[in-house]
């Protein structure tokens, strides 16, 4: 019951910092979606052509001004000043009556059971591209998040098991690529707040908050299934057969 007492007061905070950004654009600071977009279109162009310095620099101009925007905001702080003092009084609390962790029965009368950990294909990271392997690997399915990079996943070089293979990818920024091998059948649900969709060679082309949920014709009858669930907040989505 405590854990869930503390999920909701965390989620009442975060829905008040919401409720108040609300509050700011309408009657205070109209503009800041303005700016945001402005700072969104910085860095969308800035990582097309962040092979140049041009590109580069664009970039970072967008992202300094996605961060000081959201810093200026009265929500931020709002956020800020709530969470520090959650935390206090959750510190003062602990240290008026610590938790005492004790086994129960419940769990002593389980029998042993032994834990393999499995090695993941690919892992979350903050910065950086990354990809899987160009030899042989064995395949788990992937649950990763990332704030920067572009992330490939070439399923060509692996053997996906009877049933569902699951790829769930969230990205902030960045592109993602997903390499089909021929006679696997796919669905794919995408959601995005800017980019392109590619998939098969069917493009759906750029657009802004969209969510996209599409499926090969046998997918449903098809015992090698890959399910794609992938968020990106500004980025592309390309998924190829090879």
């Amino acid at each position: 019951m405590q854990s869930v007492n503390k999920t909701e007061s965390l989620m009442f905070i975060f829905i008040c910092s919401l409720f108040v950004l609300f509050i700011e654009i309408m009657f205070f600071h109209s503009g800041l979606i303005f700016s945001v977009l402005i700072a969104g279109a910085f860095m969308y162009i800035g990582r097309k052509k962040m092979r140049r310095k041009l590109g580069r620099i664009l970039f970072w101009i967008g992202v300094i001004g996605l961060v000081l925007n959201i810093f200026n905001t009265v929500a931020f702080k709002f956020l800020v000043i709530a969470l520090f003092l959650y935390f206090l009084l959750r510190f003062i609390q602990l240290r008026k009556h610590p938790v005492e962790f004790r086994p129960t029965d419940e769990f002593t009368e389980q029998p042993n059971q032994s834990l393999v950990q499995v090695r993941p294909v690919l892992t979350n990271k903050l910065l950086g591209s990354q990809r899987t392997e160009d030899s042989v690997y064995e395949w788990d399915d992937i649950n990763i998040q990332s704030v920067w990079g572009d992330i490939v996943v070439d399923l060509s070089n692996t053997v996906l098991p009877k049933g569902d293979a699951v790829i769930f990818i969230r990205q902030v920024f960045g592109n993602i690529k997903v390499l089909i091998p021929y006679e696997t059948e796919v669905s794919v649900n995408h959601s995005k707040l800017a980019g392109n969709v590619t998939v098969f060679g069917h493009q759906r082309g750029f657009s802004f908050n969209e969510n996209l949920s599409i499926k090969t014709e046998e997918f449903d009858q098809s015992a090698h299934r890959v399910k794609i669930v992938t968020t990106v907040v500004i980025g592309d989505l390309e998924v190829q057969r090879i």
